[in-house]
């Protein structure tokens, strides 16, 4: 979970969910200095949230290719687990990339191109139950995903098909009270601050090899 916290290692797990990349690829799709990408590969890689599945020869040295490993993604109620600190870090960065891509997406004109596309929320008022039901509901929906995902990449492995991006984003929360304004404290949206420590414990993961992050 810490791991996630930092931004850049956000973007790189959301680029190897939809393919493989070696990190001088992950360098040029991020615009990213190759040294602080292969240092958040080795974190990412260390933590369990992605794997190696390929080697290739280039340019004369060896390239490493991963891919995520499954349920490793943001959202994923593992992470619910952890100190309050460190979750706000990691909402903050996938709200953050979310919203980037939102916004991309509707820039470029991707975001209405498929008649079918998804794009709604509601206001709802629950009890104790509802709130649970609610939940239930939203970790259904995410199971089916991924179902689908898994066999989507298992489909287009053997028929080499090329990949449809798909951003998928889901969220029950509750709001913040009225009257309320923005002051002290406030999360940063595409960044690992917060307002305790959970930037510095994210940074922390794979720190002991020497590498600066």
């Amino acid at each position: 979970m810490r791991a996630l916290g930092h931004p850049l290692r956000v973007k790189i797990l959301e680029v190897v969910q939809l393919r493989n990349a070696s990190p001088s690829e992950l360098t040029d799709l991020l615009s990213a200095p190759l040294g602080n990408v292969a240092y958040h590969v080795r974190v990412l890689e260390k933590c369990g949230c992605i794997e190696q599945v390929a080697t290739a020869r280039r340019r004369g040295a060896v390239e490493h290719y991963f891919r995520a490993r499954p349920r490793s993604y943001i959202g994923h109620q593992d992470w619910r687990k952890v100190p309050r600190s460190l979750r706000d870090a990691v909402t903050g960065s996938a709200l953050g990339t979310f919203f980037d891509r939102a916004a991309d997406a509707l820039e470029s004109g991707t975001m209405d191109s498929h008649d079918d596309t998804t794009l709604n929320w509601m206001p709802m008022a629950v009890d104790e139950a509802g709130w649970a039901e609610v939940a239930a509901v939203f970790q259904a929906a995410a199971n089916r995903l991924e179902a689908i995902h898994a066999l989507c990449r298992k489909r287009m492995d053997l028929s080499g098909e090329e990949a449809t991006p798909l951003v998928v984003g889901m969220a029950a929360f509750e709001p913040a009270p009225d009257g309320w304004a923005p002051g002290d404290g406030v999360v940063e949206m595409g960044s690992a601050a917060t307002n305790g420590n959970g930037a510095a414990e994210a940074d922390r993961v794979g720190e002991e090899d020497g590498t600066a992050g």
